[in-house]
């Protein structure tokens, strides 16, 4: 299928590419399919575009590339919910905010981070209650 996207254009996307968020992420409800695109190879960062929608993207990091002590515990009733049987199945991403041209003001949504079925391509964005944890925290040393 080919999908139009504000940043790239119109791309050409398999079916089984598409990853399904139901209920659709805190504050975008109304859209419940995504898929991941690379920024640029070798890059740490993601996008995360919906399908239907052009100008609807986030910038998503792994956590754990930036935070290795990151501990995101999902109980029962997320994984019954992703239909998670197996860890390996499941991929942690964060969304990443890039304030407009101040890329050393990034950060990172440890709180509210994106738990995914590798298997099945389910996706649900979990809120944690970690006092660890911010919505901002800092991707970018402020010491110099």
């Amino acid at each position: 299928m080919k999908i139009t996207t504000t940043r790239f254009g119109e791309i050409e996307v398999e079916d089984q590419a598409i990853i399904s968020v139901p209920g659709g992420l805190i504050g975008f409800s109304d859209h419940e399919r995504y898929m991941i695109i690379e920024h640029k190879p070798e890059s740490p960062f993601f996008w995360f575009q919906a399908v239907d929608r052009s100008d609807l993207a986030f910038v998503i990091a792994n956590p754990f590339i930036f935070k290795h002590d990151y501990d995101v515990q999902l109980n029962d009733a997320i994984l019954d919910e992703l239909g998670i049987e197996d860890q390996e199945d499941v991929a942690v991403y964060v969304i990443v905010t890039v304030p407009h041209g101040q890329p050393q003001g990034m950060t990172a949504n440890l709180l509210g981070p994106l738990i995914i079925n590798t298997k099945s391509k389910v996706v649900k964005q979990i809120i944690l209650n970690d006092d660890r944890y911010s919505h901002r925290h800092p991707l970018i040393s402020q010491e110099s």
